[in-house]
């Protein structure tokens, strides 16, 4: 099994992150190989939203190089 750290977010959302991966996933080809998860540590982040809900950030110089690119082509 591998291991994984459960984290959640202040969202509500959370995720899984290996910490460990077992020996069939390390020896597969694809490194696909699925096995059944082991949750070894739990984190909290209530202090940070997930990527899901992170409001997206627009530099202003952002607009106007998506137009030249429009422009270009």
């Amino acid at each position: 099994m591998c291991n994984y750290t459960q984290r959640e977010y202040a969202c509500g959302h959370f995720v899984w992150l290996a910490s460990k991966h077992c020996e069939a996933y390390k020896t597969s080809k694809s490194g696909r190989t699925k096995c059944e998860p082991n949750v070894t540590a739990f984190e909290e982040r209530p202090e940070s939203m997930c990527g899901e809900c992170w409001p997206a950030q627009h530099h202003p110089w952002t607009a106007e190089f998506m137009r030249q690119l429009s422009v270009q082509r």
